[in-house]
């Protein structure tokens, strides 16, 4: 058993997984439970992306094995005939691949990955999520808030398994322990299925089409000023709804009446203290009536207050992210064709740029970038054609329509190679609409540690309810489903723990192979905003402002440092006359001392009167 490439893919996601949630998450800020949790959904639903494709080789090595049997019957004693099937290296063409492992341990890492995701994604999760946004103040109120908000949730849960329940109850014959995972595990992939449609669609689409348009400069500092124009709105929109809560605040802190003073002390202080500094300054100067207010009011602006002041720390922080950026965007279309790079706010230069030099930055930033963008794209576009004609064709057994079916053989380390392209395209498709859509500021991934722990859990969510059925998609697009290619004997380890989505006779005639090609239907269920000239122009007139106000700034520290160090010049002077003038005194106060023939400073040795100069 060679296991240094399961290792070596373990370790690869782990960190993967790290570096991503570390990109998104703030670690510092979020409570260690939620960082923990997230990382595990994410880890697991990128394992099975990673190791899916040795579980493919495996399968592929015992389907060889099982062909090229030879069944030779054994002496008996009794007049039973017993057979056994020597399967081994009869074919010099059934060799084991360098990452073979064995059924054994795939089948132990799928049972751990899978049933952890989904206790994750159906149970943990959803009340972690309702748990962050709860209002109450103490662990028991939010612990009890989160399970109200999760009733519905959970009763649908409760009669889908009393409607899976009766239907077991008309069979004749009983179902075993076994046969209920398996329905459990394809209700679930026939939930992802769904939403995988949806989610894959729009991504083959979308993803070389993001990328074709980044690598037109002119085109992406157009979508930069029009970014830029719609986090400025909604930068001041937050700012207004924080000001509103704001004004709430210092109602109920001014508020006093006959009851006691500090009833609702306690929890008016945890709201206190989530307002930073700044914004609590400006709320003391502001001249508000008192209102009155009991637990339940408290906890609903604690919660409206939490959700608002989330919103504009990340809108602003985007805000002068955006700023960034299109800044670095104008001026590589204004250099573009001058041959060095040109920066219009000298803010410094990176470490590498300053190294490497101007040209060796216009050579990067203007030429090489845009052409890997344009090639990225071209590959981008020819791979989702692939994946579209796979999946409207896998069905078709003889003769093989689908692509990917084609590059399943016993070279091994092809098979891995173009299973681990596909499933990693699928899933960069799918991952990359999870990462873009947003839901009215409630859902909303932002690199640079800017994403709130709802939005962190609710992607966690999906990518476990996504990751499974995805990967059967691939496998029946690869003819190594064996419920969907009855000639495959010998089926993989995945499907063996997760199913095959093919409990009821509507899914398993026809469910699982016609549906996928709704993919061509709903490639463009999420609909991006058109790109308007009133946007874009109020966006480079921000951009002008902005970029003024960042000039003034650098020049007004430029004029400090320079102050600062003038004035360190001044004391310095002053310092070293005043010492002058300390050695000066001490010089003079020492020739008096000893005594001075003249008004100068020299002094002269007069030696001491000896024992007989008066004999």
């Amino acid at each position: 058993m060679s296991s240094w490439h399961l290792g070596f893919d373990l370790i690869v996601t782990f960190l993967l997984a790290s570096v991503l949630l570390y990109n998104y998450g703030n670690w510092y800020r979020h409570h260690v439970i939620v960082t923990l949790a997230v990382l595990v959904a994410w880890y697991f639903s990128f394992i099975i992306i990673f190791v899916l494709p040795i579980d493919i080789s495996d399968a592929t090595f015992r389907q060889c094995n099982f062909t090229s049997s030879n069944i030779i019957p054994l002496n008996t004693t009794n007049t039973t005939s017993n057979w056994t099937t020597v399967i081994g290296d009869l074919d010099p063409v059934c060799m084991k691949p360098s990452s073979y492992v064995g059924d054994r341990v795939l089948k132990n890492l799928w049972r751990v990955v899978y049933w952890t995701s989904q206790v994750l994604t159906w149970l943990i999760l959803p009340m972690m999520q309702s748990y962050t946004q709860a209002g109450e103040f103490r662990i028991a109120g939010k612990l009890r808030s989160a399970l109200m908000d999760n009733v519905i949730y959970y009763g649908s849960y409760l009669f889908i398994c009393g409607v899976l329940l009766a239907y077991i109850a008309t069979k004749p014959v009983p179902m075993e322990w076994h046969e209920l995972k398996v329905i459990a595990s394809s209700a679930s992939n026939t939930w992802g299925l769904f939403l995988l449609v949806f989610m894959l669609g729009y991504g083959l689409i979308s993803v070389p089409k993001e990328l074709y348009y980044r690598s037109c400069k002119s085109y992406s500092l157009n979508k930069a000023y029009f970014k830029l124009s719609k986090l400025n709105s909604e930068r001041l929109s937050c700012e207004e709804q924080v000001d509103d809560i704001l004004e709430l605040v210092s109602g109920c802190a001014k508020f006093d009446t006959d009851r006691p003073k500090r009833k609702f002390q306690e929890e008016l202080d945890a709201i206190l203290r989530l307002i930073p500094v700044e914004m609590r300054e400006r709320m003391g100067r502001r001249n508000v009536e008192a209102v009155d207010h009991d637990l339940k009011y408290l906890t609903t602006i604690h919660k409206k207050f939490k959700r608002s002041l989330m919103n504009y720390n990340r809108t602003e922080a985007l805000y002068k992210i955006q700023i960034k950026d299109t800044i670095e965007l104008e001026d590589i279309e204004k250099s573009r064709n001058l041959g060095t790079f040109q920066r219009s706010i000298d803010t410094g230069r990176g470490k590498i740029w300053t190294r490497l030099g101007p040209r060796m930055e216009w050579i990067w930033k203007c030429f090489l970038w845009k052409w890997l963008l344009f090639a990225a794209s071209i590959i981008g576009f020819v791979l989702s054609l692939i994946v579209i004609w796979s999946e409207v064709t896998f069905f078709v057994v003889k003769p093989k329509m689908s692509i990917f079916a084609h590059f399943i053989s016993y070279d091994y380390n092809l098979s891995e190679t173009v299973c681990f392209i596909g499933i990693l395209y699928l899933a960069t498709c799918t991952f990359y609409t999870v990462f873009k859509i947003r839901v009215f500021n409630f859902y909303y991934l932002a690199s640079g540690h800017l994403t709130d722990e709802y939005s962190l859990i609710f992607a966690g969510m999906l990518l476990c309810r996504l990751t499974p059925p995805l990967c059967l998609n691939f496998l029946g697009m690869t003819h190594m489903d064996s419920h969907i290619i009855k000639e495959q004997e010998q089926e993989t380890s995945y499907t063996y723990i997760m199913g095959h989505m093919d409990v009821l006779k509507i899914i398993s005639d026809g469910f699982n192979i016609y549906f996928p090609m709704g993919i061509l239907i709903f490639q463009q269920f999420l609909a991006d905003d058109e790109i308007s000239i009133e946007y874009v122009n109020e966006g480079r007139d921000i951009l002008s402002r902005e970029k003024r106000r960042l000039q003034r700034n650098i020049d007004a520290q430029r004029r400090t440092k320079f102050d600062r160090g003038q004035q360190a010049a001044q004391e310095a002077n002053r310092t070293v006359r005043n010492l002058e003038t300390l050695e000066d005194t001490r010089i003079h106060s020492q020739s008096r001392a000893y005594g001075s023939p003249d008004s100068t400073s020299r002094l002269h040795y007069n030696p001491p009167r000896g024992l007989f100069d008066d004999v």
